[in-house]
């Protein structure tokens, strides 16, 4: 069973923050998932989970502020926004990583964000920093994943759902993903039986209870995110 810390070791530190990715490595987690948006005006991507934010006491879209103003904002549990560069050379070969891009984008709006997103990555593995077989591409927009899976073909496409579909995994098909992101709240057998028999890893986000962890492990899940790292690694020692 992989642990993936997410947002990194978020129940304890400020999640998609540098802070929160060292303290899951030291933790011993197998993977580190994050969110990424693209910031426009400076062609950047950070990571944000939310597009709105606290600015100046008033709610503020991410691409209503510059880079600068963005990253020098102060610290809080839900906010601490840093870029994609500098969490890859945070994280570095340590485990695998799962970029989420966050993206309603379609068209050609959707593709310029898709080449940004590889020019960056390319950048950063060609500086020996990380290498494309640790990375996961995930999306709740599927239109992304086909191009993804071009540009980084080394790398792991993930399509992320929050639903039971009504085939169960075969809408991955077309999508030539090699992983399904699931919501725990949408977890049963079925769907977990019929992803594997399609040859798909399935992980589920957000575990962070005992019981289910231990759904999880009757389904025969292959990865968990979760918020404690080092707590579930306990957890699963406990139950074997």
């Amino acid at each position: 069973m992989k642990i993936i810390a997410h947002r990194g070791a978020s129940g304890e530190f400020p999640e998609n923050s540098l802070l929160a990715f060292e303290q899951a490595i030291a933790q011993g987690c197998d993977g580190i998932e994050f969110d990424v948006q693209y910031h426009h005006a400076s062609g950047e991507f950070i990571l944000l989970h939310d597009q709105y934010l606290q600015y100046n006491g008033q709610r503020t879209h991410y691409n209503q502020l510059t880079l600068t103003q963005l990253l020098d904002l102060p610290p809080s549990k839900n906010q601490n926004i840093c870029t994609l560069p500098e969490a890859l050379r945070t994280i570095s070969k340590h485990c695998f990583i799962n970029i989420e891009l966050k993206s309603a984008a379609q068209g050609s709006a959707l593709l310029h964000e898709i080449a940004k997103l590889n020019q960056l990555i390319k950048k950063v593995i060609n500086k020996g920093v990380i290498t494309e077989e640790q990375l996961i591409l995930s999306s709740f927009n599927h239109h992304a994943l086909l191009p993804l899976s071009a540009l980084l073909p080394n790398a792991c496409t993930a399509a992320l759902i929050a639903c039971c579909p009504i085939n169960y995994a075969e809408f991955c098909q077309p999508l030539k993903v090699a992983q399904l992101n699931l919501a725990i709240d949408c977890l049963n057998q079925e769907i977990v039986t019929d992803a594997h028999k399609r040859g798909l890893a399935v992980w589920v986000y957000t575990v962070d209870n005992i019981d289910e962890i231990k759904q999880c492990l009757s389904f025969g899940v292959d990865g968990i995110f979760t918020n404690f790292p080092n707590r579930l690694r306990k957890m699963l020692l406990s139950l074997q």
